[in-house]
C-alpha cells in the first residue's frame, strides 16, 4: 500500500507565519551594470531562463556567467556568486558535441586567465547530447545527490529534458522537478530555451511554464550589425537593467562589451 499523505502535518507545514523572521535570500545571480545597487537575477531556490532563437551565441553567454563566477567578478556586468559551502558550478549541455563545448571551454579561458585544469577545479562539466530525457533527468538528480558543494548548475538546453515540448502536463512535471532541486540541493539553476522563430516567443508549453515560474527570463539576441544583445524579458525580483551588447574583437580574439 502507498505511503499516505497527512495532509493536515502538510498544510501546517505550508503555513505562512508573520511573526517568522526571514533568511535573506542566498544571492547568485546579479546584473553589476552601474545603475544603484545590482539587479539580483538569480537566489537560491530559484531558477533562470537564458532564451534566444537558434545560434544567438546563447552559449557564449553562458560561458561568460560560468568565467564570472571562476573569477568571483563581473563578466559582461554578469556577476555569479561563490558562498563559502557552495564553491562549484556544473554545466549539463545537452546539444553542442565535443568540439564546439572544447571552443567554449578555451573561451572560458581567454576570460579567466586560467588553464584547463584550473577552470575543471570548480567546473564540473557533462555532455548529455547522446542521451534521452529520462536518462538526463536521472543523470542530473544523481549528479546533485553526491555534490553538495555545487551552487549553480546549468542545463543547456532545456528541450532535451522532455520528450514533447507541447505536452502541457509533462511540462509543468519538468518545471516542478527544476523548482524542487534548486529548493532541495539550495542552488540556483539556470535553463537554456530557443524561442520560437515566428514570434520570438518562449518555445511550446514548456516555453509557457518557464516563463510564469522562472524567477528571472533573460533574452539573448543577434543584431543585424553582428552584435550580441541581452536584456531582461521577465523579472520578478529585479528591477530593469541596462541591455548589454558584446561583439567580437578581432584583436584580442575574444568577445568585448559594447559600453551605452
Amino acid at each position: 500500500m502507498a505511503n499516505q499523505v497527512n495532509y493536515f502535518e502538510l498544510l501546517n507545514k505550508r503555513r505562512f507565519d508573520s511573526n517568522t523572521s526571514i533568511i535573506p535570500d542566498k544571492i547568485y545571480f546579479t546584473i553589476e551594470d552601474g545603475v544603484n545597487d545590482p539587479a539580483i537575477i538569480g537566489t537560491a531556490g530559484n531558477f533562470v531562463s537564458i532564451t534566444g532563437l537558434p545560434k544567438a551565441r546563447k552559449s557564449t553567454i553562458i560561458g561568460a556567467m560560468i568565467a564570472s563566477f571562476l573569477i568571483a567578478k563581473p563578466v559582461y556586468t554578469f556577476s555569479l556568486k561563490i558562498h563559502k559551502d557552495k564553491t562549484k558550478i556544473a554545466i549539463f549541455d545537452t546539444e553542442q558535441g565535443e568540439y564546439d563545448f572544447k571552443r567554449n571551454i578555451t573561451a572560458i579561458e581567454k576570460i579567466t586567465g586560467y588553464t584547463t585544469k584550473e577552470v575543471f577545479t570548480f567546473l564540473d562539466a557533462f555532455l548529455l547530447r547522446e542521451d534521452d530525457p529520462h536518462n538526463i533527468l536521472m543523470l542530473i538528480n544523481e549528479y546533485l545527490k553526491h555534490n553538495p558543494e555545487t551552487g549553480i548548475v546549468v542545463i543547456d538546453g532545456l528541450l532535451d529534458l522532455i520528450d514533447n515540448m507541447n505536452d502541457e502536463g509533462a511540462s509543468k512535471r519538468l518545471i516542478r522537478t527544476i523548482k524542487r532541486w534548486a529548493k532541495k540541493h539550495d542552488i540556483l539553476i539556470i535553463t537554456v530555451l530557443h524561442l520560437g522563430k515566428k514570434d520570438n516567443s518562449s518555445i511550446g508549453h514548456i516555453g509557457s511554464a518557464s516563463d510564469r515560474y522562472a524567477q528571472s527570463t533573460l533574452t539573448v539576441e543577434k543584431t543585424k550589425e553582428g552584435t550580441t544583445t541581452i536584456s531582461g524579458k521577465y523579472l520578478r525580483s529585479a528591477r530593469d537593467f541596462e541591455q548589454i551588447e558584446i561583439m567580437w574583437n578581432n584583436d584580442f580574439k575574444k568577445y568585448t562589451q559594447i559600453k551605452p
